[in-house]
Formats: structure tokens, C-alpha cells, sequence
């Protein structure tokens, strides 16, 4: 038998989604978006589609829309880095900046509600302990698609 956090997983997102739907709406902003947004701000050595795409398992063409629809919106900005021109490079704007704070917050407030009870050292023992399934789940996943390409 599988523990209820695992069970209870859509919770955990229904959650999150419930708490960012004020912020949503007032920003008029989606949750895909949102995620972009606060993806950049807080992992800022991943700066392209690509990393968000392998980071947090995104659809390509989901996160292709997003960042063009928040660069119309003129809070994200597309770039190049001298010396490489082909790796286009994502920067928040000064405009998104009053959404991020937000989002954050909105963030430590999941955070809080989840481990409201946890001492620091069963919190780091569970991200501890989560981390090993998440490798568990990536190496079935890549034996998974070796067996589909015929590979090994």
C-alpha cells in the first residue's frame, strides 16, 4: 500500500492552484505562466525553455506558448549571450517583478501549510527521502524509454 501522500498527489496541486488563484486573475495571468515566471526568479542558472522543459517536465510546446505570451505581456525578455548565439537566453523584466514577490509569497504559504508541524530536521529527512523516489521514478522512466527506442 502506497503512503496517502501519494495517493493524495492531485491534492497537492489543487492546493497550490487554489492558493495562486487570487494572484491569477488579478495578473490575469495562467498558472503555466506564473510557473515561468517564478521558475526564472528562482532558479536563475536556468534561463531557457529548454531547462524548464527537463527541470520541471513541461511540455515543449506548452512552455513555447507561455514565454511568448508573457513576452507580449512585456515582462519576460528573450536574449542571446555573446559567443552564442544559437541558446536563447529568458530575463524577467522589471515589470514582473511585483508578481514574483507575490508568487513567492503565495509559495511560502504552500510551504508552510505543508510542513506546518515538520521540525527542520524531519523537513530535510522527507526532501531527503523524496529525492531518492525522484531518482527511482527518473531511472525507470529512461529504462522505460531505452526499451521503447530499442536501445539496450
Amino acid at each position: 500500500m502506497l503512503p496517502a501522500f501519494f495517493i493524495r498527489s492531485q491534492g497537492l496541486r489543487r492546493l497550490y492552484r487554489l492558493l495562486f488563484l487570487p494572484l491569477l486573475e488579478e495578473y490575469r495571468l495562467t498558472q503555466l505562466e506564473a510557473d515561468i515566471l517564478l521558475f526564472l526568479a528562482n532558479n536563475p542558472e536556468y534561463d531557457t525553455a529548454r531547462d524548464m522543459v527537463e527541470k520541471r517536465r513541461l511540455a515543449k510546446s506548452h512552455v513555447s506558448a507561455g514565454i511568448d505570451a508573457l513576452v507580449c505581456r512585456g515582462l519576460l525578455e528573450r536574449c542571446r549571450l555573446e559567443g552564442n548565439r544559437k541558446t536563447i537566453h529568458l530575463r524577467l523584466t522589471g515589470e514582473a517583478a511585483p508578481f514574483v514577490e507575490r508568487g513567492r509569497a503565495v509559495q511560502r504559504q504552500y510551504r508552510d501549510l505543508l510542513f506546518s508541524g515538520f521540525s527542520g530536521a524531519e523537513t530535510q529527512q522527507l526532501f531527503h527521502l523524496l529525492d531518492r523516489v525522484a531518482e527511482n521514478v527518473d531511472a525507470a522512466l529512461l529504462e522505460e524509454r531505452k526499451g521503447q527506442d530499442g536501445n539496450v
